[in-house]
């Protein structure tokens, strides 16, 4: 439930998706957002031009305190989503990046994750233009491009000591991380990951607290 939304500090932000299928995936949980918070939505999609948006997808946006990251690899997000997002949030004082991926990435989720405080998984590979100054200084756990094809980076950060990902990683990312004194859960995911989606994917933190 991640892709169809975006959420930022108080704001819940229904997503444009570039794939015309999964446009109805928001109506499912519409229900729980609407009357309770600052609710909007990207506005409609141009249908006359596939690639004119805008979108902006839930699994291209990370969040480091008051910075906002969106990935563009041409599967999701777009310039024009991002700008709207940009023109959107900068008024409540969050700076939105737009982080350039190469075409062989679904979304930005799927190139890095934010661990802790100085500490991320990365493929280095997956960006167009070099990690995000905001943590080229971070220590970082390395993934192939084989293994961020298949999902390796897209685990989720519970806690600054707790992380879950798939078992498939255990012997990978999950001792490197166990190593570093993080407490690792393991889930199946395998039927996810055939269809291109993981535990980030699967998940949509409405409230996150900066250490």
């Amino acid at each position: 439930m991640r892709d169809p939304f975006i959420v930022v500090g108080d704001h819940v932000i229904e997503a444009g998706f570039r794939k015309e299928y999964r446009r109805f995936e928001a109506l499912t949980a519409r229900e729980l957002f609407m009357g309770e918070t600052s609710y909007v939505a990207l506005p409609m999609p141009d249908i006359s031009d596939s690639e004119a948006g805008p979108f902006s997808e839930g699994g291209d946006v990370l969040i480091y305190h008051r910075q906002v990251f969106v990935g563009n690899s041409g599967y999701g997000s777009n310039s024009a989503g991002i700008q709207w997002l940009r023109n959107y949030l900068a008024p409540y004082g969050y700076e939105v990046t737009e982080v350039q991926l190469q075409g062989n990435i679904l979304h930005l989720d799927c190139a890095m994750s934010l661990v802790r405080e100085g500490l991320m998984i990365v493929c280095e590979e997956s960006f167009a233009d070099g990690i995000p100054e905001a943590f080229r200084d971070w220590e970082r756990i390395t993934v192939s491009e084989e293994d961020a094809e298949h999902l390796a980076i897209n685990g989720l950060p519970i806690s600054p000591e707790v992380y879950i990902t798939d078992v498939a990683f255990r012997k990978t990312i999950g001792k490197e991380l166990e190593a570093r004194g993080i407490t690792v859960e393991y889930l199946d995911f395998s039927a996810t990951r055939e269809k291109m989606g993981s535990v980030h994917c699967s998940t949509q933190p409405l409230l996150r607290i900066d250490p």
